[in-house]
C-alpha cells in the first residue's frame, strides 16, 4: 500500500503545487484532508510562495538527504533532476486518497514536489524542488574537474618497498556530495609499480623494484559517463641510502648581525653512500655543496631547505642548523642586579635578550655617552639618559627582547 509517511504533525509540510510525495517516491495529489496538515506551514500571503518557515524546513531536509548516503541513493534521480515525477495510474489501493492527476512534468522543467521518507530514526526527511539538469536520456551529469587529488600514502620509500595510493575528495567544491563518491569508480595506473593498475579510493599495496621519482594517474568516473583523470603527486623511490650528512652555517654561532654581516654561508659535509653523490638542491635550486643567503632584515630563525641526491636516484632531506638574524649586536642579561649588567661600548643599535625569569622586574639602561632609546617587545620606551621599562608576565613568557639605540656607551640591566 502506497501510504504517505508522517512522523508527528509538526514535521509535516505541504507543497504549493498541491502534491505530496509518498514512501515509494511517487507523487500523489493532495486531498481535502491534507489541507488541515498544510495549515501547519501556510504559504506567504503576500507572494503566494512558501513561507520562510516552510522554505527553511525544505532546505534543511534537502541538504540532510544529500549528505546521507542512503537517502541520497534512494532519491538521487529526483535530486539531480534526471528522473521524471512518477504518478500512479490508479488510486484504488490508497486509503483516504482523492483522484490522482498527472502534473505533466519533464526531467528538465517541473514544479515543486516533496519526497517524504521515514528512515530508521524517528525523524522524517523531506526533499523538494531539486534543481534540474539539462541532461538527456536520464544520464547523471557531475563536474568533470576539481573532483579531488591523489598521492602516495607515504614518500619516500626504499627500492623494493610497498605503498598504498589514496584519493582525497575536494570537499570545498560546491557540488561535493559524499554519496556521489560512494558510488564512483576509481581506476589507477601506476608508473613502475606492481601491479600496474588498481581500484578503489584507497588502493592495495603497490610494490616498486626500481628507484626513481614515479607517478600515477587516477580516473574517477561518476555515474555512467562523467569522469576526470587526475595526475597524482610523485612517489620518491630511493635506491642506495645516503647517510651522515651535516649542514651548518660557516663561522656563525647562534646569531648574526645583518647590519655587519648580511651574507651567511651554509656548507654540507659528511654525506656517504654506495653510489656517488650527484646533487645538492638548496631551496628548490640545484647547486654546489655550499649555499649563501643575504639578509636585509631581522629573522627569529632561518635554515635553508636542502636535498642531497646520488646516482641511484636516492634523494634525502637534510636538516641544516638555523641562525638568528639580528638588526644590531645582541647581548644577553642572564641575571638580575649588578651581576647581570651588560656594557655597550659604542654608539649603535643593539638587541638585548633578558634570559631569566623577569616578571615584575624593571629593565634599565644608563647612557654614559648620550641618550638611550628603544623598545621592549616592540613597546616604545622614553628616550633619556636613563630609561626604564617595567617587565610583565607577557614580556617574560619567552624572555623579553629589548631593542636599543644608544648614542654612546651605556650600561644596562634588570632589577
Amino acid at each position: 500500500m502506497n501510504k504517505k509517511l508522517f512522523v508527528g504533525i509538526s514535521m509535516v509540510t505541504a507543497v504549493s503545487a498541491g502534491f505530496w510525495a509518498c514512501g515509494e517516491g511517487t507523487i500523489n495529489e493532495m486531498t481535502e484532508m491534507d489541507n488541515v496538515i498544510s495549515m501547519q506551514y501556510p504559504l506567504d500571503p503576500a507572494t503566494g510562495a512558501a513561507s520562510p518557515e516552510l522554505q527553511n524546513l525544505r532546505d534543511n531536509a534537502k541538504n540532510t538527504c544529500k549528505e546521507d548516503m542512503g537517502c541520497y541513493t534512494q532519491y538521487q534521480g529526483y535530486l539531480e533532476g534526471t528522473e521524471p515525477v512518477d504518478v500512479p495510474e490508479s488510486s484504488s489501493s490508497e486509503e483516504n486518497q482523492g483522484p490522482i492527476t498527472n502534473p505533466t512534468m519533464s526531467s528538465s522543467s517541473r514544479g515543486d514536489f516533496n519526497i517524504v521518507t521515514k528512515p530508521s530514526s524517528s525523524s522524517m526527511q523531506i526533499i523538494d524542488n531539486p534543481e534540474p539538469t539539462s541532461s538527456a536520456g536520464g544520464e547523471i551529469v557531475v563536474p568533470v574537474t576539481g573532483l579531488g587529488s591523489c598521492a602516495p600514502a607515504s614518500t619516500p620509500i626504499s627500492k623494493g618497498g610497498k605503498v598504498k595510493w589514496k584519493f582525497t575528495a575536494n570537499t570545498s567544491n560546491p557540488t561535493y556530495r559524499p554519496a556521489d563518491f560512494a558510488k564512483a569508480q576509481f581506476a589507477w595506473t601506476f608508473e613502475g609499480g606492481t601491479p600496474a593498475t588498481g581500484t578503489g579510493a584507497t588502493t592495495g599495496d603497490i610494490t616498486y623494484s626500481a628507484s626513481g621519482a614515479v607517478g600515477a594517474s587516477l580516473t574517477v568516473t561518476m555515474g555512467d559517463v562523467a569522469s576526470e583523470t587526475i595526475q597524482c603527486s610523485k612517489l620518491q623511490v630511493n635506491g642506495d641510502p645516503i647517510t651522515g650528512c651535516k649542514c651548518a652555517p660557516v663561522g656563525v654561532t647562534g646569531s648574526v648581525n645583518y647590519l655587519e654581516t648580511p651574507d651567511v654561508n651554509w656548507a654540507v659535509s659528511g654525506c656517504t653512500s654506495a653510489s656517488d653523490i650527484t646533487s645538492y638542491t638548496w631551496e628548490g635550486v640545484e647547486g654546489a655543496d655550499t649555499f649563501t643567503k643575504t639578509f636585509d632584515a631581522a629573522v627569529a630563525s632561518y635554515a635553508p631547505k636542502l636535498k642531497v641526491g646520488n646516482n641511484d636516484n636516492t634523494v634525502v632531506d637534510v636538516t641544516c642548523d638555523a641562525v638568528k638574524v639580528t638588526e644590531g649586536a645582541e647581548y644577553t642579561i642572564k641575571s638580575a642586579n649588578d651581576e647581570g649588567k651588560i656594557t655597550l661600548t659604542a654608539a649603535g643599535t643593539y638587541n638585548v635578550v633578558i634570559g631569566f625569569a623577569c616578571q615584575n622586574k624593571v629593565f634599565f639602561c644608563n647612557g654614559v655617552g648620550g641618550p638611550v632609546g628603544g623598545s621592549v617587545n616592540k613597546v616604545p620606551m622614553a628616550e633619556s639618559w636613563y630609561t626604564t621599562a617595567n617587565l610583565t608576565a607577557a614580556d617574560c613568557s619567552g624572555n623579553a627582547t629589548v631593542s636599543l639605540t644608544v648614542t654612546g656607551p651605556a650600561t644596562c640591566g634588570a632589577q
